[in-house]
């Protein structure tokens, strides 16, 4: 604003000199201004063009990707890679900037430059090329330690870019992808190209007479030969590959592939992984969770020779999702729901301890007979929602805190173990306070998928498919008594007796997505802990039900003999 005042102050005064001002030097000078900042521009955009095009050389010759085509045009060249890439080499602009370029060192490794000496970050070299395995030579090939792993198609390796400064008009390079920026020092504006006409030109030449390979000449007569596309080498086209391929823990993807003269291949690839290629398929599997030492992304790389022994390396980048595993604790310092009421009890629910019920038989909470609606939701964490129509018996989920260590004898006054359903030898899992009790089954519930038959369950309120990665169960006083000694109703476990939980999960059409099972009693022994029971099986469900299934001794004629309940806690879902 203030330049625009005085340059108009500046016509005024004129306007009193004279009445008839020639404003033809001035607008050649804004014409001239304007042309220098457009040369700026294209040599800013041409630089990093160049750049690329440098990055690109580089990737290709350590991917072993040859040269399609080289089409020159009146900007310069476009080269077109046997990979489906492409790179644009520009002539240059007279604009005075920096030279970017790589050089080779002794260690085999290409190098970044800048205006002919080393580009140093924090006293080190920056790589052009990927980073090889530390095992070995060439890092190519195997997991096991003779020629160690590949770099990642270059993409571990760091691009610099250059900019004209505004304010100083200095050209200035980054090389964290334009986070910061250092000065060159060099000023922005117009000398001699290298060959007295072409301005800052990265490449002096590019020479495609060889029917082999190109030659690419950079400005200081660094050469890089990449070899040229021959049609009676293999190919490996695999459709569907991102630059970057996520997975899920333990997911398996399938791709097409189309293969020409490929006589024999060998596959390398991060360890966890599993890599299978069959009837024109590619099958890529990614290390389940529990695979702790697994390698959590890499390279798979894949050599194919041909009859003629002329070979490519076909490289896939894959990594598996970070996520984020949310956990449903029931406990009073993670809740995060907004206070709601219970309104057939009159009560206000601010925190999970005010769902415990204040008897765990014949409650207020869990057994009011006007069928009042028990409901609870992990609102701003995992999502997930419960609710039963009381009274409990018809089957739900209730939160509990109570802990009797002896399953074996009954406290003094109790008149049987129903009446102390919520109560587990232990308390919650990891030592902490709270948990929730499961109550219910369905009779040949397989059989009755989506005719109507519903166990308790637990859903994602906001409706949204996820994946429930594993809860932590355990058995109750009540079903730990019957299995040990028998009751009214059921017999003492023997070596052949089972009770299992049967979860069945539901997708947003309300189709079954899958079954995981987990022993409650096994071969008469039943567990005392907290066990980790894997729900990741089910994959994205936006319902998970509960039910139990047994062995034929603690089964009858009406159904389960068995109490039909267990403890969960400390439940894990995938954001």
């Amino acid at each position: 604003m203030k330049k625009f005042l005085l340059l108009s102050v500046a016509l005024l005064g004129l306007s009193f000199a004279s009445c008839e001002y020639d404003d033809t030097d001035l607008w050649g000078a804004v014409e001239d201004v304007t042309e220098r900042v457009t040369v700026l521009e294209n040599a800013v955009k041409n630089a990093n063009k160049n750049i690329d095009a440098l990055q690109a050389l580089i990737t290709a010759l350590q991917n072993q990707v040859t040269v399609e085509s080289v089409t020159q045009t009146a900007e310069g060249y476009v080269i077109q890679f046997s990979d489906g890439t492409t790179a644009t080499i520009t002539n240059g602009v007279n604009a005075n900037a920096p030279i970017v370029s790589v050089k080779q060192d002794t260690d085999g490794n290409y190098y970044w430059t800048i205006d002919g000496e080393w580009l140093m970050v924090d006293g080190e070299r920056v790589r052009a090329n990927g980073k090889d395995g530390q095992d070995g030579e060439n890092g190519q090939d195997g997991q096991d330690g003779e020629n160690g792993k590949d770099g990642q198609d270059g993409k571990d390796a760091i691009a610099p870019q250059v900019r004209v400064n505004p304010t100083t008009k200095e050209w200035e390079i980054s090389i964290d992808g334009g986070k910061t920026w250092e000065s060159t020092g060099v000023i922005a504006q117009g000398r001699d190209g290298y060959d007295g006409s072409n301005g800052d030109a990265y490449f002096r030449s590019v020479d495609t007479s060889n029917a082999d390979y190109v030659i690419f000449v950079l400005y200081d007569g660094t050469e890089i030969i990449v070899p040229r596309y021959d049609s009676s080498a293999p190919s490996f086209i695999v459709e569907g590959i991102e630059e970057l391929n996520l997975f899920e823990h333990g997911q398996t993807i399938s791709y097409l592939v189309t293969a020409t003269n490929v006589a024999n291949y060998s596959i390398s690839k991060p360890d966890g992984w599993r890599v299978n290629y069959e009837n024109d398929s590619l099958y890529i599997t990614a290390p389940v969770a529990e695979h702790t030492c697994a390698e959590q992304n890499g390279v798979i790389a894949i050599n194919l020779v041909s009859e003629n022994n002329k070979s490519i390396i076909v490289k896939i980048e894959v990594k598996v999702k970070e996520i984020e595993l949310r956990i449903l604790t029931f406990e009073d310092a993670d809740a995060r729901f907004t206070p709601y009421m219970l309104d057939y009890a009159g009560v206000t629910i601010n925190k999970w301890s005010d769902l415990i019920d204040s008897q765990q038989y014949n409650g207020p909470l869990t057994y009011d007979f006007s069928g009042g609606l028990y409901t609870w939701y992990d609102e701003n964490n995992t999502e997930l929602t419960h609710s039963f129509v009381t009274p409990y018996w018809g089957g739900g989920h209730a939160i509990s805190n109570y802990v009797i260590a002896d399953y074996q004898n009954l406290p003094e006054g109790s008149y049987g173990w129903y009446e102390l359903q919520f109560a587990n030898p232990i308390g919650g899992h990891n030592g902490s306070s709270n948990f929730c009790v499961h109550n219910g089954y369905v009779d040949d519930f397989n059989s009755s998928l989506g005719y109507g038959a519903h166990c308790p369950s637990i859903a994602f309120a906001d409706g949204v498919a996820r994946v429930v990665d594993h809860m932590y169960v355990t058995n109750i006083n009540y079903v730990l008594n019957s299995l040990t000694y028998g009751d009214g109703f059921n017999m003492p476990a023997t070596e052949t007796t089972y009770v299992k939980i049967i979860a069945y999960g539901f997708d947003a059409e309300d189709n079954n997505t899958g079954v995981a099972e987990f022993y409650l009693c096994k071969d008469g022994k039943c567990i005392t802990t907290w066990e980790k029971f894997d729900l990741s099986s089910l994959g994205a469900v936006v319902r998970i039900e509960f039910n139990l299934g047994a062995s034929e001794d603690q089964s009858g004629s009406y159904g389960l003999n068995c109490p039909a309940y267990f403890a969960y806690d400390d439940v894990a879902v995938r954001f």
